[in-house]
């Protein structure tokens, strides 16, 4: 029967004595599911074939789970099982089954040609309990030999590719030795060729040098032969080097001066206590990964730093961010909030200007930025005794934020509060002190 077999947690205990944490979390879901026993079922016979109707919910080929064996038929689909220990043997492999809507149909062969009288076996409970134990363990041992069938067959297939490979190979390691043969005796009987001409040709110019007349005068005629022996083709002189430039790249340094020049070790000292006083504030350019060098990065690297109030940290990467990104608003703007933190007000209200600069033109997109510049400036305003100066920008911040007034109303207050005394302050600075002032004398 093509179905997909599913024995549960009872034959997967059997099989194996080692369980999974996901076995023991699958048998965890399977307690909690109560079971279903389907009774909605009817069935009928021919001589034959016996036909069995059962109904149950939602059921399909994909989530349904059947066991058969030739006494014994299970099907399941959580929650609902129906099963049943059958009354004769029927024939396992020639039996089908199919699937409707929220139904299955099983055609089952007999294996005996007779009339059952009941569909299920009609037995005490602990005769039944005993009998499906027994057909379980039936089927996990048909499992298992199946299994090692499977195994050796398997081994034995492989051991068959591995020698009709090795054949293979030895079959075309014999035709690349036989055509090797054959080149070698072909070479070798062109070079006795050759060598039998040659010495033909070296006996027949000295049998001719014997056999010359040489013609008797008055003074002795001397005969120089030259033969015309072939020599070895002169080696060609390489050819002259090619001129090309030598660049020479010089070790950088930190200092102008040569390295000749100057006190290496005492640079050393000062580039170090350079680096630990920059690390000690929470950031280094030269510890930073290449894909660090982005301003995004920086931002966010100080906005870390601003809450965990190491700010001179925060001050340092805003810096970098804008050495990196010198039109980048945001960072200006942060900047100025670290400098008011560590009464840096100077600083502060020129970031916070600088800030408002950069947000040109005022759109709704930055009004939460423009009033945080504007309330920093006004803040750092205040704590540098221009309280009368600060009045307008923090008026300013309240009016494009009217909802952060629990933040900037207090301050404002404060302000105006410490206004008049802060421009007094001022207007008695500027009065000219003449009491210690010398006479002069006018003709």
């Amino acid at each position: 029967m093509s179905v997909s077999y599913h024995l549960f947690y009872l034959l997967r205990a059997s099989l194996s004595s080692v369980s999974t944490p996901w076995e023991n979390q699958y048998a965890q879901i399977q307690f909690k599911i109560m079971p279903i026993i389907v009774k909605d079922f009817s069935w009928w016979q021919t001589e034959c074939k016996l036909f069995l109707q059962i109904k149950i919910p939602h059921i399909s080929q994909k989530n349904a789970d059947i066991l058969t064996s030739n006494k014994y038929l299970k099907i399941s689909c959580l929650p609902h099982i129906f099963e049943a220990i059958l009354w004769d043997e029927i024939n396992d492999e020639c039996s089908k089954c199919t699937f409707d809507d929220g139904c299955v149909l099983f055609e089952l062969q007999k294996k005996n040609c007779v009339h059952w009288e009941c569909l299920t076996l009609k037995k005490s409970k602990d005769e039944l309990k005993k009998l499906k134990c027994e057909i379980l363990n039936n089927i996990i041992e048909e499992r298992q030999n199946k299994s090692q069938q499977k195994a050796v067959v398997k081994t034995e297939r492989d051991r068959l590719a591995v020698k009709e490979q090795i054949d293979f190979e030895n079959k075309e390691h014999q035709i690349i030795q036989s055509i090797r043969d054959e080149e070698k005796k072909k070479v070798l009987k062109e070079l006795s060729t050759w060598k039998s001409k040659t010495e033909i040709s070296c006996d027949r110019r000295i049998n001719e040098k014997n056999n010359k007349n040489i013609f008797s005068t008055d003074q002795p005629i001397k005969i120089y032969e030259i033969e015309n022996i072939p020599t070895e083709d002169i080696e060609q002189l390489p050819n002259p080097r090619t001129f090309k430039a030598i660049e020479i790249n010089f070790t950088p340094r930190h200092f102008t001066t040569p390295s000749r020049e100057s006190t290496k070790a005492d640079e050393q000292e000062w580039l170090q206590k350079q680096t630990a006083a920059r690390r000690a504030a929470g950031f280094v350019e030269e510890d930073l990964r290449p894909e660090e060098h982005d301003p995004e990065w920086c931002l966010q690297k100080g906005n870390t730093f601003m809450t965990e109030l190491n700010y001179i940290g925060a001050v340092s990467a805003y810096s970098h961010g804008i050495k990196l990104s010198p039109k980048m608003a945001i960072l200006y703007l942060n900047r100025s909030k670290a400098h008011i933190q560590i009464k840096n007000y100077h600083k502060a209200v020129e970031d916070a200007t600088t800030a408002l600069d950069l947000m040109v033109p005022a759109v709704d997109g930055n009004v939460d930025w423009r009033a945080e510049a504007y309330y920093n400036r006004g803040r750092a305003l205040v704590e540098l005794n221009t309280a009368h100066l600060a009045v307008d920008e923090l008026r300013l911040a309240l009016k494009l934020a009217p909802d952060r007034a629990n933040v900037y109303g207090p301050e404002l207050q404060r302000a105006m509060d410490l206004a008049p005394a802060h421009e007094q302050q001022l207007n008695k600075s500027r009065e000219l002190d003449l009491s210690n002032a010398p006479t002069v004398w006018c003709k």
